[in-house]
């Protein structure tokens, strides 16, 4: 595949035992969820900024300046699950990340340096952990309560963020490319 084409993007990376937990979320309600793609354990993160195609030159300057963010290290809360899309046939459906300051100050950071280079998202910052996309059903999502299942609440320890190289033909999609330790 030539480097132009690759696709990346920016992420905080969940350290396994999250993922596990995520899973476990994943497997108690797949009955209630009728969706195309599930994703894979080891492909859970908190995205930060989507390249999609980027030229490598691009890539590596901003890898440059993100290496120089001073954010320290911090907890976030994850839990509760949510949709993105139409109630009846949500097309993502996921855990979210409990509102946190410094999160969304690291979010705010990366797009600074991301938007020298590529066009930035306008849409409000939404953190949220994707656990399934493309509704795959004519059947409706039969009740808004099952959203209201309980799933819990984990402490997310965030010390990490990632720049992910996509490999959709492959069962874990998203391979590690560069990555970052907070402070």
């Amino acid at each position: 595949m030539n480097n132009i084409n690759k696709h990346y993007f920016i992420a905080v990376e969940l350290n396994t035992e999250t993922k596990k937990w995520l899973y476990q979320i994943q497997q108690k309600i797949k009955e209630d969820f009728h969706y195309k793609n599930w994703v894979n354990q080891n492909d859970f993160h908190i995205t930060l900024h989507f390249f999609g195609a980027i030229n490598k030159s691009k890539l590596y300057r901003i890898v440059e300046q993100v290496e120089q963010l001073n954010n320290e290290a911090f907890t976030a809360e994850i839990g509760d699950l949510s949709t993105f899309g139409s109630p009846d046939r949500p097309r993502v459906l996921w855990v979210g990340v409990k509102n946190n300051s410094a999160l969304s100050q690291l979010h705010y950071d990366v797009q600074q340096i991301v938007a020298k280079y590529v066009p930035i998202e306008k849409r409000t910052f939404t953190p949220h952990i994707t656990l399934a996309k493309k509704w795959a059903s004519e059947q409706q999502l039969q009740h808004q309560s099952i959203l209201n299942q309980p799933t819990g609440v984990k402490q997310l320890h965030v010390n990490k963020v990632v720049i992910y190289e996509i490999h959709p033909e492959k069962k874990q999609k998203y391979q590690i490319w560069r990555q970052f330790e907070l402070k």
